[in-house]
Protein backbone atom coordinates (compact mmCIF):
# COMPACT_ATOMS: atom_id res chain seq x y z
CA UNK A 1 0.00 0.00 0.00
CA UNK A 2 1.22 3.65 -0.62
CA UNK A 3 2.64 5.47 2.84
CA UNK A 4 0.37 8.34 4.27
CA UNK A 5 2.65 10.66 2.35
CA UNK A 6 2.53 8.99 -0.94
CA UNK A 7 -1.31 9.16 -0.47
CA UNK A 8 -1.28 13.10 0.06
CA UNK A 9 0.46 13.57 -2.49
CA UNK A 10 -1.64 11.46 -4.61
CA UNK A 11 -4.59 13.37 -3.31
CA UNK A 12 -3.17 16.47 -3.54
CA UNK A 13 -2.53 16.55 -7.26
CA UNK A 14 -5.72 15.15 -7.83
CA UNK A 15 -7.72 17.87 -6.23
CA UNK A 16 -4.92 20.12 -8.31
CA UNK A 17 -7.24 18.73 -11.56
CA UNK A 18 -10.14 19.13 -9.85
CA UNK A 19 -9.89 22.71 -9.12
CA UNK A 20 -9.40 22.40 -5.18
CA UNK A 21 -8.85 25.98 -3.67
CA UNK A 22 -5.55 26.95 -2.69
CA UNK A 23 -6.42 27.69 0.58
CA UNK A 24 -7.74 24.12 1.66
CA UNK A 25 -4.71 22.93 0.07
CA UNK A 26 -2.49 24.32 2.26
CA UNK A 27 -4.45 22.65 5.10
CA UNK A 28 -2.80 19.39 4.01
CA UNK A 29 -0.07 19.73 6.18
CA UNK A 30 3.59 21.32 7.51
CA UNK A 31 5.17 17.76 5.70
CA UNK A 32 3.76 18.95 2.67
CA UNK A 33 7.36 20.04 0.81
CA UNK A 34 8.53 16.34 2.30
CA UNK A 35 5.66 14.65 0.77
CA UNK A 36 5.81 16.05 -2.63
CA UNK A 37 10.42 15.28 -2.36
CA UNK A 38 9.06 11.85 -1.71
CA UNK A 39 6.75 11.60 -4.61
CA UNK A 40 8.69 13.37 -7.04
CA UNK A 41 11.36 10.56 -6.03
CA UNK A 42 8.45 8.16 -6.69
CA UNK A 43 7.47 8.90 -9.87
CA UNK A 44 11.28 9.20 -11.32
CA UNK A 45 11.88 5.65 -9.68
CA UNK A 46 8.30 4.39 -11.48
CA UNK A 47 8.94 6.13 -14.68
CA UNK A 48 12.31 4.24 -14.85
CA UNK A 49 10.64 0.64 -13.78
CA UNK A 50 8.31 1.31 -16.68
CA UNK A 51 10.94 1.97 -19.29
CA UNK A 52 12.90 -1.28 -17.78
CA UNK A 53 9.30 -3.33 -18.03
CA UNK A 54 8.78 -2.29 -21.17
CA UNK A 55 5.22 -0.88 -20.69
CA UNK A 56 5.64 1.50 -23.54
CA UNK A 57 6.65 -0.87 -26.12
CA UNK A 58 3.13 -2.55 -26.05
CA UNK A 59 1.09 0.49 -25.00
CA UNK A 60 2.84 3.46 -26.37
CA UNK A 61 4.58 6.41 -24.81
CA UNK A 62 0.54 7.93 -23.69
CA UNK A 63 -0.39 4.45 -23.01
CA UNK A 64 -3.56 4.25 -25.08
CA UNK A 65 -2.53 0.70 -26.15
CA UNK A 66 -3.55 -0.41 -29.10
CA UNK A 67 -0.19 -2.81 -29.84
CA UNK A 68 -1.70 -6.09 -31.81
CA UNK A 69 0.42 -9.02 -30.83
CA UNK A 70 -0.75 -12.09 -33.36
CA UNK A 71 -0.76 -15.47 -31.72
CA UNK A 72 -1.99 -18.70 -33.23
CA UNK A 73 -5.23 -18.37 -31.37
CA UNK A 74 -6.17 -14.80 -32.62
CA UNK A 75 -4.66 -10.88 -32.25
CA UNK A 76 -4.88 -9.89 -28.48
CA UNK A 77 -4.39 -6.45 -28.22
CA UNK A 78 -2.76 -4.13 -25.68
CA UNK A 79 -5.13 -2.07 -23.48
CA UNK A 80 -5.05 1.56 -22.23
CA UNK A 81 -2.89 1.98 -19.26
CA UNK A 82 -3.25 5.49 -18.64
CA UNK A 83 -5.01 7.12 -15.58
CA UNK A 84 -8.59 7.47 -17.38
CA UNK A 85 -11.04 6.85 -15.27
CA UNK A 86 -13.63 4.78 -18.33
CA UNK A 87 -10.81 3.76 -20.88
CA UNK A 88 -7.77 3.04 -18.42
CA UNK A 89 -6.84 2.38 -14.73
CA UNK A 90 -7.68 5.53 -13.21
CA UNK A 91 -9.76 3.46 -10.78
CA UNK A 92 -6.69 1.04 -10.15
CA UNK A 93 -5.38 0.96 -6.58
CA UNK A 94 -1.85 0.08 -5.61
CA UNK A 95 -3.11 -3.26 -5.03
CA UNK A 96 -5.45 -3.51 -8.04
CA UNK A 97 -2.05 -3.21 -10.14
CA UNK A 98 -0.01 -5.79 -7.96
CA UNK A 99 -2.78 -8.26 -8.72
CA UNK A 100 -2.17 -7.63 -12.65
CA UNK A 101 1.08 -7.60 -12.57
CA UNK A 102 1.88 -10.91 -10.31
CA UNK A 103 -1.45 -12.77 -10.85
CA UNK A 104 -2.71 -11.47 -14.19
CA UNK A 105 -6.21 -9.77 -12.54
CA UNK A 106 -7.56 -6.87 -13.19
CA UNK A 107 -10.56 -5.12 -11.12
CA UNK A 108 -12.70 -6.10 -14.04
CA UNK A 109 -11.26 -9.53 -15.95
CA UNK A 110 -8.55 -11.89 -16.05
CA UNK A 111 -6.03 -11.14 -18.33
CA UNK A 112 -4.50 -13.28 -21.08
CA UNK A 113 -0.51 -14.54 -20.55
CA UNK A 114 0.23 -12.13 -23.58
CA UNK A 115 0.20 -9.44 -20.71
CA UNK A 116 3.56 -10.89 -19.17
CA UNK A 117 2.43 -11.32 -15.53
CA UNK A 118 4.14 -14.48 -15.35
CA UNK A 119 7.47 -12.47 -15.34
CA UNK A 120 6.54 -9.69 -13.94
CA UNK A 121 5.25 -11.57 -10.89
CA UNK A 122 9.24 -11.27 -9.55
CA UNK A 123 9.08 -7.31 -8.96
CA UNK A 124 9.35 -5.96 -5.65
CA UNK A 125 7.02 -4.03 -3.80
CA UNK A 126 8.98 -0.74 -4.12
CA UNK A 127 9.14 -0.73 -8.03
CA UNK A 128 5.47 -1.79 -8.02
CA UNK A 129 4.75 0.71 -5.30
CA UNK A 130 6.61 3.40 -7.72
CA UNK A 131 5.13 2.55 -10.66
CA UNK A 132 1.45 2.75 -9.19
CA UNK A 133 2.30 6.21 -8.77
CA UNK A 134 3.60 6.98 -11.79
CA UNK A 135 0.81 5.36 -13.71
CA UNK A 136 -1.69 7.87 -12.24
CA UNK A 137 0.79 10.75 -12.67
CA UNK A 138 0.21 10.64 -16.04
CA UNK A 139 -2.48 12.40 -18.52
CA UNK A 140 -5.05 10.10 -19.13
CA UNK A 141 -6.03 9.00 -22.44
CA UNK A 142 -10.17 8.54 -22.86
CA UNK A 143 -10.17 6.77 -25.68
CA UNK A 144 -10.24 3.10 -26.59
CA UNK A 145 -7.72 1.39 -28.66
CA UNK A 146 -8.58 1.21 -32.42
CA UNK A 147 -8.77 -2.71 -32.32
CA UNK A 148 -10.47 -5.22 -29.62
CA UNK A 149 -8.58 -8.62 -28.81
CA UNK A 150 -10.68 -11.04 -31.45
CA UNK A 151 -9.81 -14.32 -30.17
CA UNK A 152 -12.49 -17.36 -30.68
CA UNK A 153 -14.55 -19.45 -28.75
CA UNK A 154 -12.94 -20.83 -26.06
CA UNK A 155 -10.27 -18.86 -25.83
CA UNK A 156 -12.69 -15.71 -25.70
CA UNK A 157 -13.56 -16.74 -22.34
CA UNK A 158 -11.60 -15.35 -20.04
CA UNK A 159 -12.42 -17.40 -17.12
CA UNK A 160 -10.57 -19.94 -18.61
CA UNK A 161 -7.28 -18.68 -17.81
CA UNK A 162 -8.01 -19.19 -14.13
CA UNK A 163 -7.19 -22.97 -15.35
CA UNK A 164 -4.14 -21.64 -17.01
CA UNK A 165 -2.92 -19.92 -14.15
CA UNK A 166 -3.75 -22.62 -11.58
CA UNK A 167 -1.68 -25.37 -13.53
CA UNK A 168 1.22 -23.39 -14.36
CA UNK A 169 1.34 -20.04 -12.63
CA UNK A 170 3.82 -20.53 -9.72
CA UNK A 171 7.24 -20.21 -8.82
CA UNK A 172 10.11 -20.76 -11.95
CA UNK A 173 13.38 -22.76 -12.02
CA UNK A 174 15.53 -19.73 -13.06
CA UNK A 175 19.39 -19.57 -12.51
CA UNK A 176 20.61 -17.94 -9.34
CA UNK A 177 23.52 -15.85 -8.23
CA UNK A 178 24.59 -13.96 -4.53
CA UNK A 179 26.75 -11.71 -6.64
CA UNK A 180 24.41 -8.12 -6.71
CA UNK A 181 25.86 -7.37 -10.29
CA UNK A 182 24.78 -10.65 -11.82
CA UNK A 183 21.53 -10.57 -9.00
CA UNK A 184 20.33 -6.85 -10.80
CA UNK A 185 21.36 -8.20 -14.15
CA UNK A 186 19.14 -11.25 -13.51
CA UNK A 187 16.23 -9.21 -11.76
CA UNK A 188 15.95 -7.31 -15.10
CA UNK A 189 16.37 -9.98 -17.27
CA UNK A 190 13.51 -12.37 -15.94
CA UNK A 191 11.56 -10.10 -14.14
CA UNK A 192 11.15 -6.41 -15.57
CA UNK A 193 12.52 -7.01 -19.01
CA UNK A 194 10.70 -10.47 -19.44
CA UNK A 195 13.37 -11.61 -21.88
CA UNK A 196 12.14 -14.89 -21.48
CA UNK A 197 9.18 -14.23 -23.15
CA UNK A 198 9.98 -13.86 -26.71
CA UNK A 199 13.55 -15.89 -26.44
CA UNK A 200 11.98 -19.07 -24.56
CA UNK A 201 10.77 -22.15 -26.16
CA UNK A 202 7.07 -22.71 -25.24
CA UNK A 203 5.28 -26.16 -25.12
CA UNK A 204 2.00 -27.10 -26.54
CA UNK A 205 -0.28 -24.50 -24.25
CA UNK A 206 2.44 -21.87 -24.57
CA UNK A 207 3.85 -22.40 -21.14
CA UNK A 208 7.84 -20.94 -21.10
CA UNK A 209 10.07 -23.88 -20.99
CA UNK A 210 12.81 -22.90 -18.00
CA UNK A 211 14.75 -25.81 -19.02
CA UNK A 212 15.24 -24.23 -22.19
CA UNK A 213 15.19 -20.72 -20.71
CA UNK A 214 16.22 -17.91 -22.91
CA UNK A 215 17.40 -20.76 -25.79
CA UNK A 216 15.23 -18.73 -28.63
CA UNK A 217 11.59 -19.11 -30.05
CA UNK A 218 9.98 -18.02 -33.16
CA UNK A 219 7.00 -14.95 -32.42
CA UNK A 220 4.81 -14.20 -35.39
CA UNK A 221 7.18 -14.76 -38.15
CA UNK A 222 10.13 -13.08 -35.90
CA UNK A 223 13.10 -14.81 -34.58
CA UNK A 224 14.08 -14.39 -31.23
CA UNK A 225 17.21 -15.74 -31.29
CA UNK A 226 19.33 -17.64 -28.35
CA UNK A 227 19.86 -15.50 -25.72
CA UNK A 228 22.55 -18.26 -23.68
CA UNK A 229 26.20 -18.01 -24.53
CA UNK A 230 26.58 -20.74 -26.86
CA UNK A 231 29.28 -20.14 -29.04
CA UNK A 232 27.68 -20.67 -32.47
CA UNK A 233 23.74 -20.82 -31.50
CA UNK A 234 23.89 -18.03 -29.09
CA UNK A 235 25.61 -14.86 -27.82
CA UNK A 236 29.22 -16.36 -27.37
CA UNK A 237 30.80 -14.45 -29.89
CA UNK A 238 29.32 -11.25 -28.12
CA UNK A 239 30.98 -9.34 -25.79
CA UNK A 240 29.65 -7.57 -22.91
CA UNK A 241 30.35 -4.52 -24.67
CA UNK A 242 28.23 -5.57 -28.03
CA UNK A 243 25.12 -6.39 -25.35
CA UNK A 244 25.25 -3.07 -23.82
CA UNK A 245 25.39 -1.11 -27.19
CA UNK A 246 22.93 -3.24 -28.59
CA UNK A 247 20.69 -2.02 -26.12
CA UNK A 248 21.48 1.59 -25.57
CA UNK A 249 21.35 1.82 -29.44
CA UNK A 250 20.12 -1.01 -31.41
CA UNK A 251 23.48 -1.30 -32.75
CA UNK A 252 26.87 -3.16 -31.95
CA UNK A 253 29.79 -3.97 -33.73
CA UNK A 254 29.14 -2.28 -37.19
CA UNK A 255 27.41 -5.84 -37.57
CA UNK A 256 23.61 -6.46 -35.82
CA UNK A 257 21.01 -4.18 -35.63
CA UNK A 258 17.96 -4.55 -34.00
CA UNK A 259 14.17 -4.67 -35.99
CA UNK A 260 10.74 -5.34 -35.45
CA UNK A 261 9.60 -6.31 -31.66
CA UNK A 262 13.11 -5.89 -30.76
CA UNK A 263 13.18 -2.33 -31.98
CA UNK A 264 10.46 -1.45 -30.62
CA UNK A 265 11.38 -2.89 -27.09
CA UNK A 266 14.94 -0.68 -27.64
CA UNK A 267 13.27 2.32 -28.56
CA UNK A 268 10.91 2.53 -25.84
CA UNK A 269 12.83 0.35 -23.26
CA UNK A 270 15.89 -0.92 -23.14
CA UNK A 271 17.55 3.02 -24.56
CA UNK A 272 16.73 4.36 -21.08
CA UNK A 273 18.55 2.30 -19.01
CA UNK A 274 21.66 3.80 -17.50
CA UNK A 275 25.20 2.17 -17.75
CA UNK A 276 25.40 0.09 -14.92
CA UNK A 277 21.89 -1.98 -15.65
CA UNK A 278 22.80 -2.16 -19.20
CA UNK A 279 26.47 -3.59 -18.06
CA UNK A 280 24.53 -6.05 -14.86
CA UNK A 281 21.75 -7.45 -17.80
CA UNK A 282 25.02 -8.12 -20.36
CA UNK A 283 27.11 -9.48 -17.07
CA UNK A 284 24.19 -11.60 -16.60
CA UNK A 285 23.39 -12.87 -20.03
CA UNK A 286 26.96 -14.00 -20.58
CA UNK A 287 26.59 -15.98 -17.55
CA UNK A 288 23.86 -18.14 -18.34
CA UNK A 289 24.32 -21.79 -18.46
CA UNK A 290 25.31 -22.54 -22.40
CA UNK A 291 21.80 -24.26 -23.97
CA UNK A 292 22.89 -25.29 -27.70
CA UNK A 293 19.60 -24.63 -29.96
CA UNK A 294 18.82 -23.20 -33.32
CA UNK A 295 19.87 -24.30 -36.97
CA UNK A 296 22.78 -21.57 -36.43
CA UNK A 297 25.76 -23.10 -38.44
CA UNK A 298 28.04 -19.99 -37.68
CA UNK A 299 28.27 -17.48 -35.14
CA UNK A 300 25.49 -14.59 -36.18
CA UNK A 301 27.97 -12.05 -35.69
CA UNK A 302 32.40 -13.23 -35.85
CA UNK A 303 34.13 -13.22 -32.98
CA UNK A 304 35.78 -9.25 -32.30
CA UNK A 305 39.49 -10.33 -33.58
CA UNK A 306 37.54 -11.21 -36.81
CA UNK A 307 35.32 -8.48 -37.84
CA UNK A 308 35.73 -6.29 -40.85
CA UNK A 309 35.98 -2.82 -40.00
CA UNK A 310 34.29 -0.98 -42.48
CA UNK A 311 35.35 2.61 -43.92
CA UNK A 312 33.77 4.57 -46.08
CA UNK A 313 35.09 7.26 -48.28
CA UNK A 314 33.69 10.69 -49.65
CA UNK A 315 32.50 10.17 -52.76
CA UNK A 316 32.91 6.18 -52.65
CA UNK A 317 29.40 4.96 -53.21
CA UNK A 318 29.18 7.13 -56.45
CA UNK A 319 32.33 6.21 -57.77
CA UNK A 320 31.59 2.00 -57.29
CA UNK A 321 28.08 2.85 -58.63
CA UNK A 322 29.24 4.70 -61.98
CA UNK A 323 32.44 0.93 -62.26
CA UNK A 324 29.45 -1.59 -61.78
CA UNK A 325 27.05 0.50 -64.37
CA UNK A 326 29.64 0.19 -66.40
CA UNK A 327 29.68 -3.21 -66.86
CA UNK A 328 27.75 -5.10 -69.38
CA UNK A 329 27.05 -8.49 -67.34
CA UNK A 330 25.11 -7.45 -64.74
CA UNK A 331 22.91 -10.30 -63.36
CA UNK A 332 19.23 -9.76 -62.50
CA UNK A 333 20.66 -10.18 -58.30
CA UNK A 334 23.17 -7.92 -59.04
CA UNK A 335 20.86 -5.42 -60.74
CA UNK A 336 18.06 -5.87 -58.00
CA UNK A 337 20.75 -4.51 -55.42
CA UNK A 338 22.12 -1.54 -57.21
CA UNK A 339 18.62 -0.42 -57.59
CA UNK A 340 17.40 -0.37 -54.47
CA UNK A 341 20.21 -1.09 -52.27
CA UNK A 342 23.73 0.15 -53.48
CA UNK A 343 23.25 3.59 -52.64
CA UNK A 344 22.80 3.72 -48.98
CA UNK A 345 25.01 0.44 -48.06
CA UNK A 346 27.46 0.53 -51.41
CA UNK A 347 28.05 -1.67 -53.65
CA UNK A 348 30.38 -3.61 -51.75
CA UNK A 349 28.17 -3.70 -48.74
CA UNK A 350 30.51 -1.72 -46.40
CA UNK A 351 27.66 0.52 -45.93
CA UNK A 352 28.10 4.16 -44.25
CA UNK A 353 28.69 3.67 -40.63
CA UNK A 354 29.21 7.59 -39.96
CA UNK A 355 25.98 7.82 -41.16
CA UNK A 356 24.19 5.15 -39.84
CA UNK A 357 23.69 3.33 -42.55
CA UNK A 358 24.35 -0.32 -41.94
CA UNK A 359 27.35 -1.85 -43.02
CA UNK A 360 26.12 -5.52 -44.99
CA UNK A 361 29.47 -7.52 -44.92
CA UNK A 362 29.51 -9.56 -41.92
CA UNK A 363 25.76 -8.53 -41.12
CA UNK A 364 24.34 -11.04 -38.47
CA UNK A 365 21.35 -10.73 -40.33
CA UNK A 366 22.51 -12.05 -43.51
CA UNK A 367 24.91 -14.84 -41.12
CA UNK A 368 21.59 -16.57 -40.08
CA UNK A 369 20.79 -19.76 -41.42
CA UNK A 370 17.34 -18.57 -40.85
CA UNK A 371 16.79 -15.85 -43.17
CA UNK A 372 12.83 -15.08 -41.34
CA UNK A 373 13.96 -11.58 -39.84
CA UNK A 374 16.21 -10.83 -43.38
CA UNK A 375 13.23 -11.31 -45.23
CA UNK A 376 10.99 -9.40 -42.32
CA UNK A 377 13.31 -6.35 -43.11
CA UNK A 378 13.57 -6.36 -46.19
CA UNK A 379 9.62 -7.00 -46.42
CA UNK A 380 8.42 -4.07 -43.78
CA UNK A 381 11.39 -1.86 -43.89
CA UNK A 382 12.46 -0.37 -40.66
CA UNK A 383 10.49 3.31 -39.71
CA UNK A 384 12.90 5.87 -39.27
CA UNK A 385 13.98 6.99 -35.29
CA UNK A 386 13.59 3.14 -34.25
CA UNK A 387 17.18 3.13 -33.69
CA UNK A 388 19.95 5.72 -32.81
CA UNK A 389 20.33 8.05 -35.10
CA UNK A 390 19.59 5.41 -37.69
CA UNK A 391 17.22 6.89 -41.17
CA UNK A 392 14.45 5.09 -42.32
CA UNK A 393 14.40 1.57 -44.58
CA UNK A 394 11.57 1.56 -46.72
CA UNK A 395 10.21 -1.69 -47.20
CA UNK A 396 9.81 -3.60 -50.70
CA UNK A 397 6.21 -4.96 -50.24
CA UNK A 398 4.47 -3.34 -52.18
CA UNK A 399 7.92 -2.16 -55.10
CA UNK A 400 9.25 -5.90 -55.63
CA UNK A 401 7.72 -8.80 -56.24
CA UNK A 402 7.79 -12.11 -54.02
CA UNK A 403 10.62 -13.50 -56.48
CA UNK A 404 12.65 -10.72 -56.33
CA UNK A 405 12.76 -9.75 -52.67
CA UNK A 406 13.92 -13.86 -52.60
CA UNK A 407 16.67 -13.06 -55.44
CA UNK A 408 17.72 -10.17 -53.09
CA UNK A 409 17.93 -11.92 -49.77
CA UNK A 410 19.98 -14.76 -51.22
CA UNK A 411 21.98 -12.06 -52.97
CA UNK A 412 22.93 -10.66 -49.61
CA UNK A 413 23.60 -13.78 -47.54
CA UNK A 414 25.83 -15.19 -50.31
CA UNK A 415 27.72 -12.01 -51.10
CA UNK A 416 27.99 -10.50 -47.71
CA UNK A 417 27.04 -12.90 -45.27
CA UNK A 418 29.25 -15.50 -45.85
CA UNK A 419 26.80 -18.18 -46.55
CA UNK A 420 27.87 -21.14 -49.07
CA UNK A 421 24.51 -20.78 -50.22
CA UNK A 422 20.95 -19.54 -50.34
CA UNK A 423 17.25 -21.26 -51.89
CA UNK A 424 14.83 -18.58 -50.71
CA UNK A 425 11.81 -18.85 -52.65
CA UNK A 426 8.71 -17.10 -53.21
CA UNK A 427 6.71 -19.14 -51.33
CA UNK A 428 9.22 -18.19 -48.30
CA UNK A 429 8.72 -14.38 -48.54
CA UNK A 430 4.92 -15.22 -48.28
CA UNK A 431 5.50 -17.03 -45.23
CA UNK A 432 7.23 -14.49 -44.15
CA UNK A 433 4.31 -11.78 -44.78
CA UNK A 434 1.38 -14.22 -43.35
CA UNK A 435 3.20 -16.72 -40.75
CA UNK A 436 1.39 -20.13 -40.54
CA UNK A 437 1.08 -19.99 -37.13
CA UNK A 438 -0.86 -23.29 -36.94
CA UNK A 439 -2.73 -23.26 -33.44
CA UNK A 440 -0.88 -26.12 -31.16
CA UNK A 441 -2.57 -29.26 -31.16
CA UNK A 442 -3.17 -29.37 -27.46
CA UNK A 443 -5.00 -26.41 -27.46
CA UNK A 444 -6.97 -27.59 -30.95
CA UNK A 445 -7.94 -30.60 -29.05
CA UNK A 446 -9.16 -28.19 -26.19
CA UNK A 447 -10.80 -26.28 -28.96
CA UNK A 448 -12.90 -29.11 -30.42
CA UNK A 449 -13.66 -30.56 -26.64
CA UNK A 450 -14.97 -27.00 -25.77
CA UNK A 451 -17.32 -26.99 -29.65
CA UNK A 452 -18.47 -30.47 -28.48
CA UNK A 453 -19.38 -29.79 -24.79
CA UNK A 454 -21.42 -26.60 -25.67
CA UNK A 455 -23.17 -28.77 -28.74
CA UNK A 456 -23.90 -31.58 -26.33
CA UNK A 457 -25.23 -28.76 -23.38
CA UNK A 458 -27.20 -27.24 -26.24
CA UNK A 459 -28.45 -30.70 -27.08
CA UNK A 460 -29.37 -31.62 -23.54
CA UNK A 461 -30.90 -28.36 -22.50
CA UNK A 462 -33.49 -28.39 -25.69
CA UNK A 463 -33.96 -31.93 -25.51
CA UNK A 464 -34.53 -31.68 -21.45
CA UNK A 465 -37.18 -28.57 -22.49
CA UNK A 466 -38.64 -30.73 -25.33
CA UNK A 467 -39.24 -33.58 -22.71
CA UNK A 468 -40.81 -31.25 -20.15
CA UNK A 469 -43.30 -29.84 -22.49
CA UNK A 470 -44.14 -32.98 -23.67
CA UNK A 471 -44.98 -34.81 -20.03
CA UNK A 472 -46.62 -31.47 -19.42
CA UNK A 473 -48.85 -31.74 -22.27
CA UNK A 474 -49.35 -35.54 -21.95
CA UNK A 475 -50.44 -34.67 -17.99
CA UNK A 476 -52.87 -32.01 -19.09
CA UNK A 477 -54.24 -34.21 -21.79
CA UNK A 478 -55.07 -36.91 -18.83
CA UNK A 479 -56.37 -34.61 -16.72
CA UNK A 480 -59.14 -33.25 -19.60
CA UNK A 481 -60.14 -36.83 -20.09
CA UNK A 482 -60.45 -37.45 -16.29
Amino acid sequence: MPTAAQSSAMNLRYSVRLGTPIAALMLAGAGLAETMESTSTQVELGAYVARASGCMSCHGEDLSGGYRIETPMGTIVASNISPSGKYGIGGYSRDDLAKVLRRGVSPDRRLYPAMPYASYRGMTDEDIDALHVWLQDQDPVDKEPDHATDLPFPFNIRTGIMAWNWLYLGDRDLPETDDPVLRRGAYLVDHLGHCGECHTPRNGFFVMQDDQYLAGEEIDGWLSPNLTAAPVTGIGTWTEQDINDYLRTGHAGNVVQAAGPMARFVEHGTSHLDEDDLAAIAAYLKSLPVIEAGVQDMPAIPPVAEREEPRHHYGQIRAEMAQTLARGDLTEPEQLYLDHCAACHSVSGKGQPQAYYPPLVQNAALRRADAGNLLQVLIHGVPAGKLYRAPAMPGFEDELSHDQIAMLANYTRTTFGERPDSSLTAADVQRAIDPEDEMPAPLRTLQVAAWVGLIGLIVLIVGGTMIFWWLARRRGLKRQEN
